[in-house]
């Protein structure tokens, strides 16, 4: 400590030689560089300071103190991406981690994302000027917009954070509900109305309540370009704007309705909330994972298989599977086949809850056996925590994840969940660059600003934008008491 008091009194006397001089006196490598990079920042010398912080994260790679420092000179040099990379990964975030987050959403032109977080730093702090800073912001970016978000209720995986977020700069109402008198209150006071899902809901307000002046948007998820009774039955010249999450659900709805073609449409991807999930540099282990609900689509029986030729291998290979029962004739027949092949220690089925990050945590596989999915957001997750992703080569697993993590056979999981090629920062990078929910967010606000200049129901805009993030694609609910408006 005394040793750190006077580095410190050197940098107050700008003394910066003598300071690197008895930084070398630190003995733990990761203090060092730490300290030396700190140096190097006060010196101006940004390039330097990155490269001791970049060797400090080489030794530690989430280190809190090291991943601010080194995101902080990012943001000095403009490399604000790269700033909100390193804070994200900061796992207890500090009301200066907020705020600094704040600050890179800023710099993106993401100012929603950027309020989200100065709201947090404020509400961490209690300090006056964070407070005094976001209603400034705030004030700046402001719409005013009253926009009505429409959902049936166990529908609603995915909105809640959109919805949150957007509050910032819109006035926003999500409406989870099959209550018909709240329905048309909100949608009479809204001047954006946001139908989750081309499901029955969307059909019952686009049929019986009257379009005006207000935009209407309607997100596709993916079950719903199957249904051609609910693609024939909505009234799609009273919606403005379709939200595909995916361009195979999009080539699917166009084929179910060509109509659909002619309308303005956009892509915008389920993002993962990254700042949730806690990374690490992890390893290769016995414990694999899947978190879904149980049911044919997530096929189970071939995880089953897998785990069956890996106990061959070590008695001590585990699935761990997260999720729901939707099928009991499913559960019942894989009850009985793991008895039969006495895997049922190896087979552990554990109810679904909201501690996604914290089941993931000693956890080293996380094994995908579906065979459809939108794009998998638990798998997401599930990188953005470090862990290593096996993902069986369902329809169209090549648009969204690379050669290296998917496979075909029995034989191909086994020799990836055994191999020792394991790099937890790469899966983490590929969920920052291509699934994150600043992403998704960016995309909406660019998309809401798009629609404002849209001249009619049916104008084809030449420009279409593409969200990097990711995409999930759901199972109908039990929707039956859906009540019509």
């Amino acid at each position: 400590m005394e040793l750190i008091y006077q580095i410190n009194q050197l940098l107050v006397e700008r003394n910066f030689s003598k300071a690197r001089e008895l930084a070398q006196n630190v003995e733990k490598e990761v203090d060092k560089y730490n300290l030396l990079g700190i140096i190097f920042y006060y010196e101006s010398k940004l390039d330097d300071a990155l490269e001791m912080f970049k060797k400090a994260l080489e030794i530690d790679p989430v280190h809190p103190d090291v991943l601010f420092n080194y995101s902080k000179a990012l943001f000095e040099k403009g490399e604000y991406f790269e700033s909100w990379r390193y804070l994200t990964r900061i796992s207890d975030k500090t009301w200066e981690v907020w705020d600094m987050l704040g600050d890179t959403q800023l710099k993106l032109n993401n100012p929603a994302m950027a309020l989200h977080y100065y709201k947090k730093a404020y509400e961490s702090s209690n300090i006056p000027e964070l407070k005094e800073k976001y209603e400034h912001i705030r004030r700046q970016h402001y719409k005013g917009e009253k926009l009505a978000i429409f959902c049936l209720p166990g529908l609603d995986n995915f909105i809640h954070d959109i919805a949150n977020i957007l509050s910032h700069i819109y006035e926003v109402k999500l409406v989870v509900t099959t209550d018909s008198n709240e329905i048309v209150q909100a949608y009479n006071w809204a001047d954006i109305v946001w139908l989750e899902w081309a499901n029955e809901m969307a059909v019952e307000i686009t049929n019986k309540l009257p379009k005006g002046d207000k935009k209407v948007l309607c997100r596709l998820h993916g079950y719903e370009a199957l249904r051609t009774d609910f693609l024939t039955s909505l009234k799609w010249e009273n919606v403005d704007a379709l939200l595909f999450v995916a361009k195979h659900v999009q080539k699917t709805a166009h084929m179910n309705n060509p109509n659909l073609s002619k309308k303005t449409s956009f892509f915008v991807y389920n993002g993962v909330n990254i700042s949730s999930f806690q990374f690490k540099n992890r390893h290769p282990g016995t414990n694999l994972v899947f978190v879904g609900n149980f049911n044919y689509k997530k096929n189970p029986v071939l995880a089953i298989q897998i785990l069956l030729k890996l106990t061959k291998e070590s008695p001590h290979y585990k699935l761990y599977w997260k999720g729901v029962v939707q099928d009991q004739r499913l559960k019942e027949y894989t009850d009985h086949l793991l008895g039969e092949l006495n895997l049922k220690e190896n087979f552990i089925l554990d109810k679904f809850g909201k501690d996604v990050d914290q089941y993931l945590e000693d956890k080293n596989i996380f094994l995908s056996t579906s065979i459809h999915e939108g794009y998998g957001v638990a798998i997401l997750e599930a990188m953005a925590k470090g862990l290593k992703p096996i993902i069986h080569n369902f329809f169209v697993a090549k648009e969204f994840y690379p050669q290296e993590f998917l496979f075909s056979t029995v034989d191909e999981a086994i020799a990836m969940i055994t191999s020792d090629n394991y790099d937890s920062e790469k899966y983490r990078k590929f969920v920052e660059e291509t699934a994150s929910l600043e992403k998704q967010i960016a995309s909406i606000l660019e998309i809401l600003n798009e629609i404002e200049t849209v001249g009619t129901k049916n104008n084809i805009l030449s420009k279409r934008v593409e969200s990097q993030s990711s995409s999930i694609s759901e199972e109908k609910r039990n929707n039956s008491n859906w009540e019509e408006l």
